[in-house]
């Protein structure tokens, strides 16, 4: 069995020697003036594989790069997510729990279509870096808006 500091390295190696294109999402900002540009979370997809053992799922390992006081929309997956922090410290909220603070080397797990309210990046001058692993249906979307 693995300890979480070696898949925590397994995984930020798995990201280093990855290649994949990046598709920006539009995100809140924490800032409190409306006239403020949001904050874009990069999402670069670094793996996608099908697993015909467990029903023929879709696995993927995506890089998330949260911009300095970047923020998402509420939102829910589709399948399990498995999560670690990279770079920085997050706050990320799934329902039922409340809200928690991550910094790097730290793990995270939200469960299939609970709503997830909040990932936060809580420095105001450095991008916070999160290396997501999560499994959905082939062919269908991994995140959805909450309703």
């Amino acid at each position: 069995m693995m300890t979480r500091r070696e898949v925590g390295k397994a995984l930020s190696l798995a990201a280093l020697s990855a290649a994949g294109l990046t598709e920006v999402l539009r995100a809140d900002t924490a800032s409190t003036d409306p006239k403020a540009a949001a904050n874009a979370i990069g999402v670069k997809r670094l793996f996608e594989q099908t697993v015909p053992d467990i029903g023929g799922k879709e696995v993927r390992m995506v890089m998330l790069t949260i911009e300095p006081g970047g923020t998402s929309h509420p939102h829910r997956h589709t399948g399990p997510v498995f999560a670690y922090v990279l770079e920085g410290a997050i706050q990320n909220q799934v329902d039922p729990e409340p809200l928690k603070t991550y910094h790097a080397g730290e793990i995270f797990y939200e469960p299939t279509m609970h709503v997830h309210r909040a990932l936060i990046n809580l420095s105001k001058a450095q991008p916070a870096k999160v290396l997501v692993f999560e499994i959905g249906e082939k062919g269908k979307e991994f995140t959805v808006a909450a309703t």
